[in-house]
């Protein structure tokens, strides 16, 4: 991805989109049950491979947005799954097609 790449928002991707959306990094469990705590922010660029109710996807960027001792929760070439609804709420932007 370039830097000066161009996003417009996505409500509804398609497999092949390469997708930025930000979600939070959380602290590591510090009792059996409860809420984890929210320690920063990163902001993953991925491609989606598969789009069912559980999204699959290959990660191309990572960028940790807040949180300096926090660790990243994913690593690039990786391929994760997430939620449609989590990413939807970490306003969730596709790559414009080059000209």
């Amino acid at each position: 991805m370039s830097e000066n790449q161009q996003w417009l928002p996505c409500p509804k991707p398609e497999i092949g989109d390469v997708l930025k959306w930000t979600e939070p990094l959380w602290a590591a469990p510090t009792k059996p049950r409860g809420k984890r705590d929210k320690i920063g922010e990163q902001q993953i660029t991925a491609e989606l491979l598969t789009a069912t109710d559980v999204f699959e996807l290959k990660v191309l960027s990572v960028e940790k947005l807040s949180g300096d001792d926090t660790p990243l929760q994913v690593q690039i070439d990786e391929e994760i799954k997430r939620k449609r609804k989590s990413i939807a709420l970490g306003d969730c932007h596709k790559a414009a097609a080059s000209a």
